[in-house]
Order: C-alpha cells, then sequence, then structure tokens
C-alpha cells in the first residue's frame, strides 16, 4: 500500500508544485536580502556586507534565515494540503468507497497516508535546507556562524558557531523541524475525515495555521501561547546554541508530538465511525 499511495502522490505533482514553491521563496529570500544590502548602504556594499560586518553574514547565516521562514510559513502550507486531499480526497473522488471494500483495516490505510505524507515533507524540508545551504555557499560562502538576538528570537545573546558546528546543527535541525511540520499535516488530516472536498479541508486547515501563527506572535495572546501548537514549531532552533539546552529541545519537540498525536486520535477515530455513500 506504501508504494501505491507514493506513487498516487507522485502522479498528483504536489510535489514538483512544493519543489517549484521553494525554490521561488529562496530566490526571492535571496533578492530580499541584496536590495537590502543596496539600500541600507547607499550601494555602496557588496551582498556579502548585508549588514556591514561580513563576520556576521554569510552562506550560513542566509540558509538559516531561509529555513526558519521556510519552515514556518511555507511548508506548513504543503503539510495541510497534503492531510487535506488524503480522506476528503478519495471521497470526492470517489475512490473511498473502492478503497474499503478491500479487506484492508481502516486504520491502515490512515496509517499508510500518513507515513508517505510525513516521509513527503521530510525529503521536501530537506531539499529546502540542502538548496538553501547550497545558495549560500555560491552566493556568498560559508563560514562561521554567528546569531545576534532579533528577529529570530533566537537567543537573548550572541551566539558563535564555527562552520563545522554550525553544519551539524543544520543536519539535526532538519530531521527537527520535519517533526515540527506534522502538527499541520495531523490537523489536516483530521479536517479531512470530517469534509467531503479536499479544497474545503486545505483551505479550512491553512486558515486555522495562520490563525494560530498570528496569535501567537501577537504580544496580547502571550498566555495562550502554551495551548498553540504553533507556538513550539520553531523549537528547533535550539539546536543553534554554544551550550545547546537538549532538556528544553526535547519538551518542546515532545508537545508538538503530543499535539500531533491527539489531532491523528481523533482523526482516526472519526475515519473508523464515518459512513460512506
Amino acid at each position: 500500500m506504501h508504494g501505491f499511495e507514493a506513487l498516487k502522490l507522485v502522479r498528483s505533482r504536489r510535489p514538483l508544485i512544493g519543489l517549484a514553491a521553494s525554490a521561488l521563496f529562496l530566490v526571492l529570500m535571496l533578492v530580499g536580502f541584496y536590495t537590502y544590502a543596496q539600500t541600507e548602504t547607499g550601494g555602496r556594499a557588496d551582498f556579502r556586507y548585508t549588514f556591514e560586518n561580513r563576520s556576521y553574514f554569510n552562506g550560513l547565516t542566509f540558509a538559516l534565515y531561509a529555513f526558519y521562514f521556510g519552515v514556518l510559513m511555507v511548508l506548513p502550507i504543503f503539510a495541510s494540503t497534503e492531510g487535506g486531499t488524503q480522506i476528503a480526497g478519495e471521497t470526492s473522488g470517489r475512490t473511498l468507497g473502492l478503497l474499503l471494500t478491500r479487506p484492508v483495516a481502516r486504520s491502515r490505510i490512515l496509517r499508510t497516508k500518513l507515513v508517505v505524507s510525513g516521509l513527503y515533507l521530510l525529503l521536501l524540508s530537506g531539499a529546502l535546507l540542502a538548496a538553501a545551504l547550497t545558495i549560500g555557499l555560491i552566493a556568498v560562502g560559508w563560514g562561521d556562524l554567528n546569531i545576534y538576538p532579533g528577529v529570530l528570537q533566537m537567543t537573548d545573546r550572541h551566539q558563535h558557531l564555527d562552520q563545522a558546528t554550525a553544519l551539524r546543527a543544520f543536519v539535526i535541525a532538519w530531521p527537527a523541524a520535519s517533526i515540527g511540520l506534522l502538527a499541520p499535516l495531523a490537523l489536516s488530516t483530521l479536517l479531512s475525515t470530517w469534509m467531503d472536498n479536499p479544497i474545503n479541508a486545505v483551505a479550512a486547515a491553512v486558515a486555522i495555521h495562520l490563525v494560530l501563527y498570528v496569535t501567537g506572535e501577537i504580544h496580547f495572546f502571550r498566555d495562550l501561547r502554551p495551548f498553540l501548537y504553533t507556538s513550539y514549531m520553531g523549537y528547533w532552533r535550539g539546536v543553534f546554541r554554544e551550550e545547546v539546552d537538549w532538556g528544553a529541545v526535547s519538551r518542546d519537540g515532545a508537545k508538538l508530538l503530543a499535539f500531533s498525536f491527539g489531532f491523528l486520535a481523533v482523526a482516526a477515530w472519526r475515519f473508523r465511525i464515518r459512513q460512506e455513500t
């Protein structure tokens, strides 16, 4: 069944759309950094001196920014799309009833779809990271990674990682960030079990994710943050520290998994009692 689901995914061309959108996002990030350099320095500084400090900005900095914003803002859309098209898409295409006539448990059908979707998101996030690192290397060049308190809210003090340590952190960040994408995938899968139209399921999942993300970013709602899965999606930033607090990283990762399994438990229950006509 896994091969069949993977074949359907490839034929849907969603992976190509995901890769194309990720490539467009990286190009826009590159243009954004370049234009920032021109604006802030009146055109007197080269792209590699974007922040007027060559020891701060390099290809690893670009990759970190691009991967961070991509994981939090771009890839969740594809996670929501993937989950939202699973059950609702089969219903809309009138193939779910056909699937259920086979001697296969509903739980296995749902589990197979989730495994294939999860692997797809793992590969998509890996492709985004690899492309960001490659573009950073070609356009600017690598070097030591310096992180300062600021827009990423990654640290409250300066962090300096040598190139080898930074690259190891990126390797760890890849699967860790992919875990963060399981929550929107699980939420959209849950919505897909309640709806018959995949467009409605995807739209609802994306809308809910954006509302939760924006709410979590507004200081006024800080007391609600512990109850929003979006508050933990950037937990992997913690690996980019001189001294990693593995306890905090593990706790936030566990909270994300708890949200994901909670959504999936409800989705499995709903799919089990769902009646097809």
